[in-house]
């Protein structure tokens, strides 16, 4: 898509969010194809972007709350600081992104795939993350208080300094050098249902 054109849609989404609906045109993005596009400090709050193709996009600073972002192809995009609390992004991929200080707060993240993803302080509290695929992803210093993780792989996951105070981690996949990461309660209520891989 003509990044004029993609500009233009989202300066009349931006003006119906501020609006409340007023003004403006709420926009539907779903299956666009928004590779490479640059379109830092956007507001796409409420937008439709699921099935969307954004992969090495450079998206920062963004807000995509209350968003549609189900299946959307966040490969390789940069996406630090952008905000996507209560939104959904079921089965979305997040493959080697980069989502530093990213607000995933009450976030759908079901079957998600944040491979190698750079997750350094990024925030996942209560957000549901079944089947997530953590592999080799960085979670420095990331909060996943109270997040339910049911069923998801942090193979070669790196979880120095990570908050998983009252995550669930039933039948989660993990490193055994990574579970000394891991809260001792949280090892006693759910290890007996961890896969450890060495």
């Amino acid at each position: 898509m003509d990044e004029d054109i993609i500009r233009e849609i989202i300066e009349n989404h931006s003006i119906w969010v501020a609006s409340g609906g007023k003004r403006g045109q709420q926009a539907n993005l779903h299956k666009a194809d928004l590779r490479d596009a640059d379109i830092g400090g956007s507001e796409l709050s409420g937008v439709d972007l699921s099935e969307a193709d954004l992969r090495w996009a450079n998206i920062p600073y963004s807000s995509f709350q209350n968003a549609n972002l189900g299946r959307a192809n966040f490969e390789n995009a940069n996406l630090e600081s952008s905000n996507f609390q209560d939104s959904d992004l079921e089965e979305a991929n997040f493959r080697n992104a980069n989502l530093w200080y990213a607000n995933l707060k009450e976030a759908n993240l079901r079957l998600a795939n944040f491979e190698g993803a750079s997750l350094q302080y990024t925030d996942f509290e209560n957000a549901i993350m079944k089947g997530a695929n953590l592999t080799k992803a960085n979670l420095l210093e990331a909060n996943l208080f109270e997040a339910d993780l049911e069923g998801a792989n942090f193979g070669g996951a790196l979880l120095e300094n990570t908050n998983l105070l009252g995550a669930r981690l039933l039948g989660i996949t993990i490193d055994s050098k990574c579970l000394s990461k891991i809260p001792p309660a949280l090892v006693e209520k759910f290890g007996n249902t961890f896969r450890v891989v060495t």
